[in-house]
């Protein structure tokens, strides 16, 4: 049976819900605020969650936290009238509906009654769904353009896919993100689109569009300004949702250290710092590697360095003193091969895979995923190459 919860502070709201909800088979729940909500949702798979609008919260913002953190919940806000309401925030919140009670008492039950039944079918489908999977994050991050992160990704998402049953790239560029374009891929639906259609997160694979060998991509809008409405809370969400489906996610992000790509970065299991040879490049890296340090992220940053190439008066050894980290792995410079996949659409991994750099690329996927239910056999060779990546590649 599902149960409902409310916050209690209106006497004259409080008795007429309960009035409400006694009617049906259900029961209607008052917690005294919003951290008792939070318990009771903890251990409860269905459940629904009336939200009157008042000045002890916010509702909108109680509406997204409880729409982020339990995704089996079924939120509802409560107006006096719709001149109230601003429905661009309920719609962001996450809120399945919104309930006025100027309406008549039975349209009141009646909307009540409908999230009760929404919330049963989720959680039956929910069920029924597949095993649910804990995929490992990797974010690929530089704090200046043109240093490989899109190349990497991509490249780093064909050599899993080769190998591994289900991978996700999130395009995280999301003003400019050429993911889908290094797949020469058109995607019809967006992350803009399921930040739009898909609030409780459920149907997320339906966002997705197919590339091959299990390779999926949640593509950036096909706007810059749609960008706008994507907030942290929504990448913490979609991150959250692709980890139980997918066995690697992978992450593009822009040079922008905006609160997405901090969110993509902190809910990472390894972060790949993208860095070249030159001067400006090192100091933006360096940068980067003390805001993970701040955020308490530090020793999930693996520095590869790309193009490698000998520059006068800058060598590796030059680099790992002004980043204070030993490069994780090396990329050879490689334009051609390179330039002439991005412009086919298919990874270098799939155009040229007997390269020096898609044989690195590979060998960099295997150092970074290293799951628990492998063999012992498996574990023994991830470990040695992990070794010699620690060291260049």
């Amino acid at each position: 049976m599902v149960k409902i919860f409310s916050i209690a502070g209106n006497d004259d709201l409080t008795s007429g819900l309960s009035r409400l909800i006694n009617e049906s088979e259900n029961k209607l729940y008052w917690v005294a605020n919003e951290a008792k909500l939070y318990e009771q949702l903890q251990s409860e798979d269905k459940s629904v969650v009336i939200l009157p609008d008042t000045t002890a919260y916010d509702v909108y913002r109680l509406c997204e936290k409880i729409s982020l953190q339990f995704p089996l919940a079924t939120p509802l806000l409560i107006f006096q009238s719709e001149e109230e309401l601003d429905m661009k925030k309920a719609l962001r919140a996450g809120a399945a509906d919104v309930i006025f009670l100027s309406s008549s008492f039975s349209k009141i039950r009646e909307d009540i009654q409908l999230a009760i039944s929404n919330n049963e079918s989720k959680s039956y489908f929910q069920s029924k769904s597949k095993p649910v999977k804990n995929a490992k994050v990797i974010t690929v991050a530089s704090t200046k353009g043109g240093v490989g992160k899109t190349t990497v990704a991509v490249n780093l998402a064909a050599s899993y896919g080769k190998k591994i049953a289900k991978v996700a790239v999130i395009d995280l560029d999301l003003q400019f993100g050429d993911v889908a374009m290094y797949m020469d891929l058109k995607p019809k639906r967006t992350i803009y689109d399921w930040v739009k259609e898909d609030q409780d997160g459920t149907q997320i694979e339906n966002f997705m569009t197919e590339y091959k060998n299990g390779i999926s991509v949640m593509a950036a809008p096909p706007r810059p300004e749609f960008a706008e409405v994507i907030t942290g809370d929504y990448v913490r969400k979609a991150i959250y949702a692709l980890k139980k489906l997918y066995d690697v996610v992978i992450i593009d992000t822009s040079c922008s250290m905006d609160e997405n790509v901090i969110v993509a970065l902190e809910n990472s299991d390894d972060i790949l710092v993208m860095t070249y040879l030159d001067l400006p490049t090192l100091k933006n890296s360096k940068m980067l590697l003390d805001t993970l340090g701040s955020l308490h992220i530090g020793d999930r940053a693996k520095v590869v360095l790309n193009r490698q190439m000998k520059v006068k008066g800058i060598t590796v050894d030059t680099l790992e003193k002004v980043l204070g980290r030993k490069v994780f792995t090396t990329l050879p410079a490689m334009d051609k091969p390179m330039i002439t996949a991005i412009n086919e659409g298919n990874p270098l991994n799939y155009t040229s895979p007997r390269s020096q750099v898609a044989k690195r690329l590979f060998r960099l996927a295997e150092a970074l995923y290293n799951p628990e239910s492998r063999s012992s056999k498996k574990k023994k060779k991830a470990k040695r190459i992990e070794v010699s990546a620690g060291g260049h590649v």
